[in-house]
């Protein structure tokens, strides 16, 4: 039974996987107080280390072709032991969204709006996904491409107003930093902003043809990476070491963007481009939330969950942290070590399984 009657083309799923992995620009800041200058070294490693698994997402989509994740659970772990699995799933769904959402508000509290109350600003945001989630995967894939050179333009530009500002000294000495605190960090880029892709295990399933998908996946997951990469460079060069010091380090360079009187508080246009970015990503987490929830308990749509499930994120996002210092520290500690099976254990596993039992017999059948 499905859920959603939308469907979406292979292409229209590699821009969907570009613009979400752009929406994770501000997580970078979680690796900074870590790897230092040598975060992009960590972007590129983490992209490299997360691909193969990303790849065994696509594999095992196209296996269950029409399935979402929590249907492919139940027949690769049976109904109950599935069920398990897929509610592990809705709870980190269900936290990373509400983590995501968070940063909206601290991003505009800390720089954009501070006089605002926060829980507006939650609500606001969370409502917007919440429309544009009632609206389906179809639109979402549809504008998807327009997110995806937003983000490209805004990326460039910057570096291109800021290449007066770089010393590229500040990329020196290569490999100072203790390889324990690499290895940290390329954990936190592997399992955040690259490993959330688990979520197109559930959107992957309305895939009308899956014939391209390997290779538009790859390239969108390419996109994201490359545009992490350069956020990473151009904070480097243009702040070195002392990017540690800052809250977000991709503000505090964007800031000192001043060409003349023309060109100046360039970070509140910057830090529009990044609310859009990341209402793309928390869309299509919100949606993929919902789907699965009503998945789980049999719903024929997941249109009646969206309200209840946003009144939670909301709430939760209000009071998961205490502060901006806090989220980092639990995220960079306690975040990548629970969503670990999810990312790297489960998805390669059921795809060794089905492998094994020759699943889905059911579809296969019907073809012979």
């Amino acid at each position: 039974m499905s859920i959603e009657k939308g469907k979406i083309s292979s292409l229209q799923l590699l821009f969907l996987i570009a613009g979400f992995v752009q929406g994770s620009g501000l997580l970078i800041d979680f690796t900074v107080g870590i790897t230092e200058h040598q975060t992009w070294m960590v972007v590129l490693a983490g992209l490299a280390v997360t691909t193969p698994f990303f790849l065994s997402y696509v594999v095992l989509a196209k296996r269950f072709p029409g399935m979402n994740l929590v249907q492919i659970n139940d027949m690769v772990y049976g109904r109950v032991l599935g069920k398990v699995i897929s509610i592990y799933y809705i709870f980190f769904f269900l936290m990373t969204l509400s983590f995501n959402i968070r940063d909206v508000g601290e991003l505009y509290i800390t720089f954009l709006m501070p006089d605002t109350p926060f829980i507006f600003l939650l609500a606001v945001f969370t409502a917007t996904c919440a429309y544009a989630v009632a609206k389906g995967i179809e639109v979402l894939a549809r504008v998807s491409h327009l997110f995806v050179f937003t983000s490209i333009f805004a990326i460039i530009s910057t570096f291109i107003l800021l290449i007066d500002q770089m010393d590229f000294s500040n990329f020196l000495p290569f490999f100072e930093v203790p390889f324990m605190r690499i290895f940290q960090g390329i954990h936190i880029v592997s399992v955040i902003p690259f490993g959330e892709t688990i979520i197109f295990l559930v959107i992957m399933g309305y895939l009308n043809n899956t014939g391209h998908a390997v290779k538009n996946t790859f390239i969108g997951l390419l996109i994201g990476g490359l545009s992490l990469f350069i956020i990473s460079v151009t904070d480097t060069a243009v702040l070195g070491r002392t990017q540690t010091i800052w809250t977000s380090p991709s503000f505090q360079s964007i800031r000192l963007i001043d060409i003349g009187t023309v060109l100046t508080r360039m970070d509140f246009l910057i830090g529009i481009a990044q609310t859009v970015l990341i209402f793309f990503k928390c869309s299509l987490f919100f949606y993929t939330l919902a789907v699965s929830v009503s998945q789980l308990f049999g719903l024929k749509s997941y249109l009646p969950v969206i309200l209840p499930l946003a009144g939670i994120e909301v709430i939760v996002a209000a009071t998961v942290f205490q502060s901006p210092v806090d989220h980092a520290m639990i995220t960079q500690n306690t975040g990548i070590i629970y969503s670990v099976p999810l990312i790297y254990i489960f998805p390669p596993l059921s795809l060794m399984i089905a492998k094994i039992r020759d699943l889905p017999k059911v579809e296969r059948s019907k073809g012979t």
